[in-house]
């Protein structure tokens, strides 16, 4: 199962466990929306898992259903679950771009003989994966002959 199709998964599953809470405590979803302080609309799309809401929302539910924060927390494990595939995401982004990179200069360094150099490693401010600066150092073209002009 892919990343997105988990997060959509616990998304429904958490929208179905709204639904029997709130059928459990005898409301109707005007009723709930109603006590939370949100529309119908809003109540309906989250219990059948099609938009994420914010943690306002689910807390506002556990509030009205007396669920003792049964929603709030499977809404943070989807967020964590999220925020680890973005993390995943960014640090093959920028594997890639590395890969990248260091291709383009060793095509570089064949045809003109340039060089690096590790100059520092820094913490990606996306990932948070250490990454290495490269410094180029490309050699002086050679002088030009006497008497020769480019104009």
């Amino acid at each position: 199962m892919s990343a997105p199709e988990t997060t959509a998964r616990m998304l429904r599953d958490l929208g179905r466990q709204l639904a029997a809470l709130r059928r459990g405590a005898g409301l109707t979803q005007e009723g709930l929306a109603s006590l939370a302080g949100f529309s119908r609309s809003t109540v309906a799309l989250a219990e059948i898992g099609r938009q994420p809401h914010a943690r306002e929302f689910w807390q506002a539910c556990d509030k009205a259903l007396g669920s003792g924060g049964a929603l709030t927390a499977g809404f943070g494990q989807i967020e964590a679950v999220r925020q680890a595939q973005q993390q995943a995401a960014a640090r093959a982004a920028q594997e890639a771009r590395e890969v990248s990179a260091l291709a383009a200069f060793e095509q570089a360094q064949q045809a003109s003989g340039a060089s690096v150099a590790v100059n520092a490693v820094q913490v990606c401010p996306h990932c948070g994966q250490p990454v290495a600066v490269l410094a180029t150092l490309v050699p002086h073209p050679a002088p030009l002959a006497a008497g020769h002009d480019h104009g």
